[in-house]
């Protein structure tokens, strides 16, 4: 699948499973096992703890498509969602913990970035800056409890989302799926995604999505999932 491809379908479809994002990346084994250690780095979630187990960390950038220097880091930990979920959480402020600076310059980080950048294209709009917020996320299960991914089907409040999977452990498989409405009904994909930066591309204006819980296969081990969510929002002019 070239990135021409993913861009159409993102236009006329308004999502994209793209099963080898990999292959638009070089990335050598040892690179793969640092890019992923960094997920055992990660921080409680405070504000979902009584919801699910979820350790995450934040990178952000403001970025201009029309300028010369177009990306700029954005060092601020506190995360404000433009929506609230329908579950059990601390609503407002979110303040986390910030990327690792090996991971900020990590060469898959920034190929990540670039391609997803690449991908959207024309849909940013050069005459605007754009937050772009990328989450770390491992959702854990253990002690036969399971750990909710999402709060339901749903929007974020974005513009455009891409969920790069990561890896995971132990776990049963996680469906992910994307939705026309927020109502239950029968999905336009539904898919358990598995390999090394396998994605699903979404525009979050247009459509909704849930995935399913983080179960255990062995009861007397750990489970988890780790995921890269990268998000692109337009800012008010």
């Amino acid at each position: 699948m070239q990135i021409a491809t993913i861009s159409a379908r993102l236009i006329n479809e308004h999502y994209c499973h793209i099963p080898h994002f990999s292959e638009f990346i070089f990335c050598d084994p040892q690179e793969i096992r640092t890019f992923k250690e960094h997920w055992n780095q990660l921080v409680l979630d405070q504000n979902f703890k009584d919801y699910t187990h979820r350790e995450r960390r934040i990178l952000r950038y403001y970025y201009h498509p029309d300028t010369g220097t177009p990306l700029q880091l954005n060092r601020d930990t506190e995360y404000r969602s433009s929506i609230t979920y329908d579950i059990e959480y601390k609503k407002g402020a979110n303040q986390l913990n910030y990327a690792e600076e090996a991971f900020i310059t990590h060469p898959i980080m920034q190929g990540i970035l670039a391609t997803d950048i690449a991908i959207l294209g024309d849909r940013l709009t050069k005459a605007h800056y754009y937050a772009i917020d990328i989450h770390q996320f491992r959702v854990k299960a253990q002690a036969g409890k399971e750990s909710p991914t999402t709060s339901g089907i749903h929007q974020d409040g974005q513009d455009w989302i891409f969920m790069h999977f990561i890896q995971s452990h132990n776990t049963e498989p996680v469906i992910s799926e994307v939705h026309a409405t927020a109502h239950e009904a029968p999905p336009l994909l539904h898919t358990a995604m598995g390999h090394f930066l396998e994605t699903l591309a979404i525009n979050d204006k247009q459509l909704y999505h849930r995935a399913s819980n983080v179960r255990q296969v062995s009861p007397t081990n750990a489970a988890f999932r780790d995921l890269l969510l990268v998000t692109f929002r337009q800012l008010p002019e």
